[in-house]
């Protein structure tokens, strides 16, 4: 997330508009989760993990060696998610790299992304790749650069946050925050883009708009998460700033590639950094640098106030992730001082086609 200076009045204003026709939110239920121990992870920032196919998983967070060079850790676990071992490092010397994301292809391969910077200079998204689950990595391809940045008093004109999803059919895309049309005509200081591959991630296709401000303008739409729905459509969720402390908006495509103009709809109490994921039995959830979860159990129409994770956070920039590590339970990853897991339980629902629909 880069902030812009955008009126808050403003924001607020255009949110309780859109707020009128937004989704309801049942801010007195204690929610589904129960919530337990918390394991770390290691020491560094920026915390994001997947399920390999040999039911291991493998997290990537960020080491800040100098102030010149960032590198991506690569952690392994063994046993669920609950302890970890150092396993590798990508490091791209004199550049800055951060935001680091991982996918698993159905043929076995490992991505790698994250943002690559050199400040005001240069602004990739490298793709690297890993034949032995994490232990090594080549570079791959570039999902997106921009080393055309115009130097001055001239707007950020960066790359940030990637996001790995698959599609039908095998294809893999990427979403991500792009200031590259800041500097256009209509300007927008921020979109939220998505590129697709259909070869694995050797090369991308041109860029998608996911979401932007009509017509342009000082709105920052970031850090987009997307995740499939049961009924297979796709559910994304991304911040906008300059509204409301970086309200978080959704949106839902048929295919992952086809996205309505605009914002989306507010999530009513999520604010900045979000994440979404789908659990096995249909329900969505989604978390923010609020550090508190919503459960939508209807497609998003209507969203229950979880029981938080008990971080004892409250609002900070914590960049939470969600994800399902057994039949009935529930992981947080949470970016403070180090990445640690909070751990919780619930009872899996049954979702009704009526409802979801």
């Amino acid at each position: 997330m880069r902030v812009s200076a955008v009126a808050a009045l403003c924001g607020l204003l255009l949110l309780c508009g859109l707020a009128l026709c937004a989704i309801c939110s049942h801010a007195d239920t204690p929610g589904p989760f129960t919530w337990g121990g918390t394991t770390r992870v290691a020491n560094v920032g920026w915390g994001r993990m997947i399920r390999l196919a040999d039911g291991r998983w493998l997290s990537v967070g960020t080491l800040y060696p100098s102030n010149s060079t960032h590198t991506l850790q690569l952690e392994i676990s063994a046993d669920n998610a609950h302890t970890w071992a150092r396993l590798s490092a990508v490091e791209e010397p004199g550049r800055r790299m951060d935001n680091g994301e991982l996918i698993q292809l159905p043929n076995g391969t490992v991505l790698l992304s994250g943002r690559s910077v050199v400040e005001n200079t240069s602004f990739h998204l490298p793709v690297y790749q890993s034949k032995d689950f994490g232990a090594t990595w080549t570079f791959l391809s570039m999902a997106d650069t921009n080393d055309a940045v115009v130097s001055g008093n001239h707007p950020g004109q960066g790359l940030w946050e990637p996001k790995f999803f698959l599609l039908a059919h095998g294809k893999l895309a990427m979403a991500y925050a792009s200031e590259k049309h800041a500097l256009e005509a209509p300007a927008y200081s921020q979109i939220c883009a998505e590129r697709v591959s259909q070869d694995n991630g050797a090369t991308w296709g041109p860029e998608i708009v996911l979401v932007s401000q009509t017509g342009g303008g000082g709105l920052r739409p970031g850090m987009p998460v997307i995740t499939k729905m049961q009924d297979g459509r796709y559910f994304e969720v991304s911040e906008i700033v300059g509204l409301d402390n970086a309200a978080v908006f959704f949106k839902i495509s048929p295919d992952g590639t086809h996205w309505s103009p605009g914002l989306g709809t507010p999530i009513p109490l999520q604010h900045a950094g979000p994440w979404a994921a789908t659990l096995a039995d249909g329900r969505l959830v989604v978390t923010s640098c609020s550090n508190q979860i919503s459960v939508s159990g209807d497609g998003g129409r209507t969203w229950d106030w979880s029981t938080p994770p008990a971080w004892d956070l409250g609002f900070t920039l914590s960049f939470p992730a969600i994800y399902q590590t057994g039949p009935t339970e529930i992981a947080v990853m949470n970016t403070h001082g180090s990445v640690q897991i909070r751990f919780g339980s619930f009872i899996p629902q049954k979702i009704s086609e009526k409802k979801a629909k």
